[in-house]
């Protein structure tokens, strides 16, 4: 009896691909017929390639059981570390909170003391439009004085300058004596 590929690879339980690959081999050569584009596979054929497959499974039977082993060991030991490392990452969290938490405190303080330097300085506000008012005095006085001196020099420069013309009228008359 003939099979398809596609017969041959449901029954078994592998892929078309992997049957065609397969009948690459040289013992099967004998085994293949095509039809019409189609390629069969007779009894002994298929007897080979499962002959072949159950050393195959066999093989891979053995390897999954290594490979579950190995995975539940690697799944254990990535649990362990995820662990471990999750319990980093805790510890490192709760350090930057306590870290948070000190700088809080220090914001506070500073707070409160900028607090009583405000205070202070609405206290020595209150008191300071008297301070202003004699220092506003003050000026006032020495302005005045000021202006006393600019009078006074003003008014002296003048006298210098009309007896200096008087000077050189004088001179003007002695030379032409």
């Amino acid at each position: 009896m003939l099979y398809s590929v596609a017969e041959v690879a449901e029954s078994i339980g592998l892929s078309k691909q992997s049957i065609y690959n397969k009948l690459k081999l040289k013992e099967l050569e004998e085994c293949i017929t095509k039809k019409q584009g189609i390629t069969y596979i007779d009894e002994v054929g298929l007897n080979l390639i499962k002959d072949s497959l159950k050393v195959d499974t066999d093989d891979l039977k053995h390897l999954n059981n290594e490979r579950e082993d190995n995975t539940l060991d690697d799944e254990t030991a990535t649990d362990i570390e995820d662990s471990s490392l999750n319990k980093e990452l805790f510890k490192a969290l709760i350090e930057q909170l306590k870290i948070k938490d000190i700088q809080l405190q220090e914001k506070d303080l500073q707070i409160h003391e900028l607090h009583k330097l405000i205070e202070n300085n609405q206290v020595l506000l209150k008191d300071k439009p008297q301070d202003v008012k004699l220092l506003e005095e003050h000026f006032q006085g020495v302005d005045n004085k000021l202006a006393d001196i600019r009078k006074e020099m003003d008014q002296r420069k003048q006298k210098f300058e009309a007896e200096e013309q008087n000077k050189g009228f004088f001179k003007f008359l002695k030379r032409s004596k």
